[in-house]
């Protein structure tokens, strides 16, 4: 019998959570909007809930007979892609409450929301992904249904990604203001691998702050990509200030941009570690990210041939 309710399925992270639940033979519902690309989840044979973060009838239907749900859902990743039928507003915060309160008026017996480490007042204030994140998170820690945060690191598949200004065929990488700062970068696999232990477990902590077992500045990561490529990357500096100047120009017109940028802007002021104690708690042996590092060198060398 189904009854639990994935929302963020289509993504990168809620991907990695739909193909462990089949794995372990767990059945789950998905909600899916009505334009989502939904081969992946149902190869895995999930039950697919149409419906949609802004609509709540929907959201109603989805959480009906669910005693769990697990949220990964965001509109960053639609957003840099170019999509303007969302918002982060509309999906990260009021959607993802929304969701909560479909739950908690449902019976739902636990709620699984993936959070961010550091929603920091600064974090906050230059990127709005951050703000709409903490509104959720606060509204989650504030509900009466037993509800899990899980808060991660920055993480790894997505920072030491090109998107991010690691450009490994050509060389190239990013320095994102001084690049001095440390981060205890996490492995997306790690998070998923988490959120399917903490909805299944019985009693889960109502917390979990999920990071790797290194810290590296973004300059080291620049030096183990040298080592491992055994090649000199050119580094191209992006200083503070206009990290600071490119979030507050696109805050209006391109809110996930300037997420990016006041994101890349506070980590490198603050850092960003956070430690892997709890992720070991749950019996995960978090990857450390020298061990990603070493996977995308050797990736690269067997495309070069």
């Amino acid at each position: 019998m189904t009854d639990l309710l994935l929302c963020g399925g289509t993504g990168d992270l809620g991907g990695r959570i739909a193909a462990r639940l089949a794995e372990r033979g767990i059945s789950f519902r998905a909600l899916v909007r009505p334009t989502s690309e939904t081969a992946a989840l149902r190869a895995l044979d999930a039950e697919l809930a149409v419906g949609d973060l802004t609509d709540r009838s929907s959201l109603d239907r989805a959480v009906t007979g669910m005693t769990t749900v697990v949220t990964t859902a965001n509109a960053v990743g639609r957003l840099l892609g170019g999509a303007t039928d969302q918002s982060i507003d509309a999906v990260d915060r009021d959607g993802n409450i929304a969701l909560l309160r479909a739950a908690e008026a449902a019976g739902v017996e636990r709620f699984v929301f993936v959070s961010s480490a550091g929603l920091t007042d600064a974090m906050v204030r230059r990127a709005p992904f951050a703000a709409a994140k903490r509104a959720a998170d606060e509204a989650v820690r504030a509900s009466t249904m037993p509800t899990v945060v899980v808060r991660p690191a920055p993480l790894q598949d997505l920072w030491l990604a090109a998107d991010s200004g690691l450009q490994l065929e050509k060389r190239r990488a990013v320095i994102l203001g001084r690049g001095r700062a440390p981060v205890s970068y996490v492995a997306s696999d790690d998070i998923a691998e988490a959120c399917v232990r903490l909805a299944s477990t019985d009693s889960p902590p109502a917390f979990v702050y999920a990071g790797g077992p290194e810290i590296l500045s973004r300059h080291e990561v620049v030096d183990a990509f040298e080592r491992e490529t055994g090649a000199r990357f050119r580094r191209i500096p992006v200083p503070r200030p206009v990290l600071a100047a490119g979030a507050r120009v696109t805050r209006r017109r391109r809110p996930a941009l300037a997420s990016a940028m006041g994101a890349a802007l506070t980590m490198d002021i603050e850092g960003a570690v956070v430690a892997p104690r709890d992720l070991r708690s749950l019996g995960i042996e978090p990857r450390p990210t020298t061990q990603r590092i070493a996977e995308l060198a050797r990736n690269l060398a067997v495309r070069a041939g």
